[in-house]
This record gives C-alpha cells, sequence and structure tokens, in this order.
C-alpha cells in the first residue's frame, strides 16, 4: 500500500482526564490535529467537550466525538471504574482502541483506571507476564528509558527479564537508540549484589540473547547515563521517578531562589534567561508527553495528571511515531522468539 492510499492513524484521547480536563486537553488536541497525520477520537461528556472546542474556535468537525456519561476521578478505586464506570472516558476510550486494530489511546486521567482499563479491554500481548510503565528521563547528554516505573510493586525476576526485552524495543523505537545498553538497578555493580529479586534478575536478563545488557547499575551511575535503559520492579521505579521529579524542582527552585536575591542577581539572570529557559525545557516532561503502558496489545500513552496542551500534543505524536513504527508488533516477536 502506498502512502497515498494509507489510512490515518486513529489517536482515542481521553478528553476528561487531568487536572485542566476538558479544556486543556481540546486545546492539545486542535494542535495535534493541524500538525500530526491522525484522525483524533474524542471521548468525554459532549457538552462539555462541545464547549470546549467554542471557546477555541475549533470545528467540531475535525474530531469525532463519542459522548460518556461518566467520569473518573483521580481518587477512583481502579477496580470500582471497572466494575461501576463502563461509561466513563477511560473504559469507553480503552475499548475502541481494542475495537479499531492499530490505534492508540492517550489519557492524562487516573493511572490505575487507565492500566486497569486497558488489561481488561486491549489485553496483554500473549506471553507477556505483566505490562509495565516505560517513561523517559532526559539527562545533560541523553536520554533514559525508565521500566518498570509503577505498574507492578510487586515482581518476579522473569517479570524483569521481559522489561529488558521490552524497554530495547521502546528506546530503539521511541529514542531511535542503536542497540541500547540495559542496566539492572541495585545497590551495587557486582552479580552477587542485591537482594534476591535482583540477583536472580540478573542472571535471567544476562542469559538473554541480542540485548546489550551492561549488569547492575547503581542510582549514581544512572544519572552519569552510563545505560540507555533502567530495569526494575515499579515499586523501586516509581521512588525512583518521584525522586527525580523532587530533586528537579528542588534545584530549579533554588536557581530562581538565587537569581531573586539581589538586584545584582536580577540583573545576571536577564542574560542568562535563554539559558535556563533551554535547560528547563530539556527537563519538562511536557516535551515528552508522558509514560506508555507496553505490554499490552495496542499503544497506551499515559500523560502526566497536570498535563496542558504542550504535553498532550506531544503525547499524541509519541503514539502516532509509535504506530509508524509498529512498536506493538516489535514487542511480540521479541517476547514470543
Amino acid at each position: 500500500m502506498n502512502n497515498k492510499s494509507k489510512e490515518k492513524n486513529i489517536v482515542v484521547l481521553d478528553a476528561m482526564g487531568g487536572d485542566f480536563a476538558p479544556a486543556e486537553i481540546i486545546k492539545g488536541a486542535s494542535e495535534a490535529a493541524k500538525l500530526y497525520d491522525c484522525k483524533i477520537i474524542l471521548t468525554g461528556v459532549k457538552d462539555k467537550i462541545e464547549k470546549s472546542l467554542m471557546k477555541i474556535q475549533e470545528d467540531p468537525s475535525v474530531f469525532e466525538i463519542v459522548n460518556c456519561s461518566q467520569e473518573v476521578l483521580m481518587s477512583d478505586h481502579p477496580g470500582e471504574v471497572i466494575r461501576q464506570k463502563k461509561d466513563s472516558s477511560i473504559f469507553v476510550g480503552t475499548r475502541i482502541t481494542a475495537e479499531k486494530q492499530g490505534s492508540a489511546f492517550v489519557s492524562a486521567g487516573n493511572t490505575g483506571a487507565v492500566m486497569a482499563a486497558s488489561l481488561v479491554n486491549i489485553k496483554r500481548i500473549k506471553g507477556v507476564f505483566r505490562p509495565a510503565i516505560a517513561v523517559i528521563i532526559p539527562l545533560s547528554e541523553k536520554k533514559i528509558v525508565l521500566i518498570d516505573s509503577g505498574a507492578n510493586a510487586d515482581c518476579k525476576p522473569q517479570y524483569l527479564a521481559q522489561f529488558a526485552k521490552m524497554g530495547k524495543i521502546f528506546s530503539e523505537t521511541i529514542l531511535q537508540t542503536q542497540n541500547p545498553k540495559i542496566g539492572l538497578a541495585n545497590v551495587g555493580s557486582e552479580e552477587e549484589k542485591g537482594n534476591e529479586l535482583a540477583i536472580q534478575s540478573h542472571q535471567l536478563i544476562k542469559e538473554i540473547k541480542d540485548i546489550n545488557f551492561i549488569g547492575n547499575v547503581e542510582g549514581r551511575d544512572i544519572f552519569d547515563g552510563v545505560c540507555d535503559v533502567v530495569v526494575c520492579d515499579g515499586f523501586t521505579g516509581n521512588i525512583l521517578l518521584k525522586s527525580i521529579e523532587g530533586i528537579a524542582n528542588l534545584f530549579f527552585g533554588e536557581i530562581k531562589g538565587i537569581l531573586k536575591a539581589n538586584f545584582a542577581s536580577k540583573i545576571s539572570a536577564i542574560f542568562l534567561k535563554n539559558s535556563f529557559m533551554r535547560m528547563k525545557r530539556k527537563f519538562d516532561y511536557e516535551e515528552y508527553g508522558g509514560s506508555f503502558l507496553i505490554g499490552v496489545n495496542g499503544i497506551v500513552a499515559i500523560a502526566h495528571g497536570s498535563s496542558k496542551a504542550k504535553a498532550i500534543k506531544n503525547a499524541v505524536k509519541s503514539a502516532v511515531w509509535s504506530q509508524n513504527y509498529s512498536i506493538v508488533a516489535k514487542i511480540t516477536e521479541s517476547i514470543n522468539n
């Protein structure tokens, strides 16, 4: 099939998910529709979606709108959403994604609900023990992938071995990293270091063919960029991710305080403004759109709960990129070979 006859990518977007929904979600969808070759389906309360479209003077016919009578709160338990909110934007969105082969789902809503609905509707790739959340961490000179960053608090060694495989595919596809270096998060670099999970996972990953496994990596090594993919259980990964976010906020807050301390520093800030803005953009989560739930039989992008239009636009971009580079098919082949 040539490019002219190729159907547009389909992205199903949860219009009600996130702190700034639906207004910022709709803005992001509008920007993405103009920039990327995709059809965007909006799920959510139709009246609220149409009001947001009117505010930005966007033609509603640009999107397909699927009305949902229920909304998922950030405080909702995932099990309750599956049982009692089957007409919510998240549940309906994941169901549509499953029905429309090759489509992608994007949400800035309740992460647990997105994961649960994805497992029920989109389901796991055959052979995958547990889907994992992959997130991009920007460093000074490169970007790395952290997997799992929160989907699985309790893990078995074979889960981490699969995370290594999926993380490799994600790094190659999304970040275009050639032969990515895979590291296992641990308290020491020696093979015998760590708890039983780390020791057994190390042995399993070491035996995987076609993976550039460099062994254990300590927390400080991660920030030196010694590897391209960091593998860990979801409990460790989520603590690591939240710690990185907290340190970044502290760092930028301290710099802001120093530059506003006195008249001389305020003058210096004028000359340094562009440099600091470039640095802030490099570490801005909105530049990357969010994280991905990989290991399910479809593309699921989970944007940050505080996402605004820019983050949603970039999440759609990453979803389209994943579709174009067949990330699900590549993970399926890797897991089942």
